[in-house]
């Protein structure tokens, strides 16, 4: 009688269903790939063209890692879990009942073959997952929900929808089950979930079913309704996360990591950065609309945590409400003067527009590598080149940067005074060097990190390194006023510096600040400027390695160390200045809560270096609150923005004789046999 009931199922029920489904799907797709191209496609594409395109293999493997493993959830809590829990169940469903979908031409042969056996397991294996991940998302979004999640009416609705898909299709198949009387004991082990409820269904027998339930045919009518809605909400919904994210996963930046793009065609270009949405380009559009407002960068980001206005979220919300506002009228009537009305320059005030410190923190812990930095420098870029608006402070330091190619309006000549405490030779005295040691600007002016050079300089020096320094020859990396906005003043910096090294036949390049680092190695090669480039906590390393430093014994101390954004983030060197730390003798590391990939940002990023902040509390204040609660003697860091927010955090904090702020350079220095004490 069982097998007889599941053949009914087939013949009578599932069949006519199968083909009414299968005469839909083609219009169900014509739908979706309509509603696509109109509310979608076309409308990222009133912004201006980028090629996304190249490396199509690598985009693809990017996007089956990120999708299929979800990587980008798993740095804290269990909401990783969550929806790993879910995709896969989803994905397992599908998987059982395509291959179902097969078992109609060998529905009325008992008994059936055992690989529909088994997609009735990897069904009910799919949708045990998919409860137990639901589950937890309940718990999250409405019992302990984080206050950066928003729970909207849709979100909700797509909840009961969802529960009432699974719950329905477990019904069917348990009341499928009830209507034989006594299923097949072995049931248990194809149906785990189903068979248990078929045993807990009141039974209400009717003829014109053939014994079947009432509420079976009920279900089986239901199901599909459902699964239609869901479709159809499916464009313009949240649940478009459920193509966008992958599409912007695809086509996310291969550029190094936080690189920004340059103008292109500045000599003939007419306006420079972007006042309206639809001067940004069609990917940063493809941004706005990929965002789930999951509030991760939020939660992360250092001038909202320190009560500034700006929130990468909201930043992303409000563009995404524009767009709708202006694009939709456009997309349904071309006429319209939609592109026209108030700028986004009024939709974001200033103050939130330069409270960005350019940390990555916001893009690093996206889950579909959405950046709001970029939508950020292009309305800064505007301000800048178009409008002369900007900080006051900041006049100041581009005027010191066009006359004398350094922030602080110091002569060009006094660049290299340190290096004459140990006769370090500039290249035009001696061009054959084994590396190039480009200091940067803060290294050659200020006397604080002038010890930093001085340190490194006898490292290398008792290392047997040959190297040798650009002296009054080198200029500002440039690095500041190109996230500040002024991209002319920049590349003009750039390609100074390029022809200089040029000159010299420069290869190899030595920097002791991530900001040089990272400008000299990821963007210069967008004005023609390739060089390898290396930062000294790497270069320190390989000379420990090498066994060219030998280290003596030192008194125990407690260090913590603090992750730079431009060397951690932007170029993902976490583990070097730890070794270095490790490898000096009586050094105690003891790690921050927030650390590596979740480093809190010392405030000196993205211009902000040079600017006031008048707004909220202090960011480098915050991190030498985190710094203190280790315990920690002393604050070891790796980059001169760092060394200087920090020490000015430790004077605010009246900390500064019990707790000092050290280079690497400045702490290895006192651990190598032969240097000083």
């Amino acid at each position: 009688q069982f097998w007889e009931i599941q053949h009914f199922y087939i013949k009578e029920i599932f069949s006519p269903i199968l083909l009414g489904f299968l005469t839909l799907l083609p219009f169900l797709m014509a739908f979706f790939l309509f509603f696509f191209w109109k509310l979608h496609y076309r409308l990222w594409h009133f912004g201006k063209d980028e090629r996304r395109i190249g490396d199509i293999g690598f985009r693809l493997q990017t996007l089956l890692i990120t999708t299929l493993t979800h990587s980008r959830f798993w740095k804290k809590g269990y909401s990783g879990l969550m929806h790993i829990l879910i995709l896969w169940g989803i994905g397992l469903i599908f998987l059982g009942k395509f291959i179902r979908l097969f078992s109609l031409p060998f529905g009325l042969t008992s008994p059936p073959q055992s690989i529909f056996l088994y997609s009735s397991f990897v069904s009910e294996v799919g949708g045990g997952l998919v409860l137990i991940g639901g589950s937890l998302a309940l718990i999250r979004r409405y019992l302990f929900r984080p206050y950066r999640l928003e729970t909207q009416p849709d979100r909700t609705l797509i909840f009961i929808w969802g529960s009432g898909i699974l719950i329905t299709g477990f019904l069917i198949k348990s009341y499928r089950m009830a209507a034989a009387g006594s299923p097949p004991p072995d049931w248990f082990h194809w149906a785990p979930l189903s068979y248990p409820i078929s045993h807990l269904l009141p039974v209400f027998p009717t003829e014109l079913l053939n014994e079947l339930f009432i509420w079976h045919r009920l279900f089986i009518h239901v199901l599909p309704a459902l699964i239609l809605f869901f479709y159809i909400t499916l464009s313009h919904s949240s649940l478009q996360h459920l193509f966008l994210s992958p599409l912007n996963i695809f086509f996310r930046p291969l550029t190094p990591k936080g690189a920004l793009s340059p103008i292109p065609d500045f000599e003939e270009a007419e306006t420079y950065g972007a006042k309206d949405l639809f001067e940004f380009s069609w990917k940063q559009l493809l941004d706005l609309e990929a965002c789930t407002h999951c509030g991760r960068c939020e939660g992360q980001c250092p001038a909202h945590l320190s009560q500034k206005p700006l929130s990468p979220k909201k930043v992303i919300s409000d563009l995404k409400t524009v767009l709708y506002e202006k694009g939709k009228t456009l997309l349904w009537n071309p006429s319209s003067s939609s592109k026209e009305g108030p700028s986004l320059l009024e939709l974001l005030s200033e103050d939130t527009i330069w409270a960005c410190t350019f940390c990555l923190a916001c893009y690093e812990h996206c889950p579909v590598f959405i950046s709001v930095y970029d939508k950020i420098l292009e309305l800064r870029r505007y301000l800048v080149l178009m409008e002369s608006r900007y900080p006051v402070e900041v006049r100041e330091v581009f005027k010191n940067l066009e006359r004398r190619g350094n922030p602080w309006g110091a002569e060009r000549h006094l660049r290299s005074d340190w290096a004459s405490l140990l006769e370090v030779k500039a290249l035009h005295e001696d061009p054959e060097v084994e590396i190039l040691y480009f200091p940067g600007c803060f290294k050659s002016y200020d006397d604080r990190s002038k010890k930093v050079a001085l340190s490194l300089s006898r490292i290398l020096k008792h290392a047997g390194v040959k190297f040798g320094i650009l002296g009054k020859e080198e200029g500002c990396c440039g690095d500041s006023v190109r996230r500040i906005g002024n991209e002319y003043l920049f590349k003009n910096m750039a390609e100074a510096n390029i022809r200089t090294l040029r000159q010299y036949g420069v290869r190899k390049i030595l920097t002791s600040c991530p900001h040089c680092f990272n400008t000299l190695k990821n963007e210069y090669p967008q004005f023609g400027g390739t060089f390898e480039v290396i930062h000294h906590t790497k270069y320190l390393v390989q000379l420990i390695q090498e066994q060219r430093l030998s280290l003596k014994k030192g008194t125990p101390i407690t260090v913590t160390y603090h992750d730079s954004c431009y060397l951690g983030r932007y170029n993902g060197i976490y583990e070097e200045p730890r070794k270095i730390l490790t490898s000096i003798s009586g050094v105690r590391l003891k790690e921050m809560e927030r650390s590596r990939v979740k480093s809190f940002c010392c405030g000196g990023g993205g211009g902000r270096m040079w600017m006031e902040e008048h707004v909220g509390k202090r960011i480098n204040e915050i991190r030498i609150d985190q710094a203190l609660a280790v315990g920690t003697q002393q604050i070891a860091t790796a980059c001169p923005y760092c060394l200087t927010m920090l020490e000015d955090g430790l004077k605010a904090k009246g900390k500064e004789e019990a707790v000092k702020v050290l280079d690497i350079a400045e702490l290895l220095e006192k651990g190598v046999e032969g240097l000083s004490p």
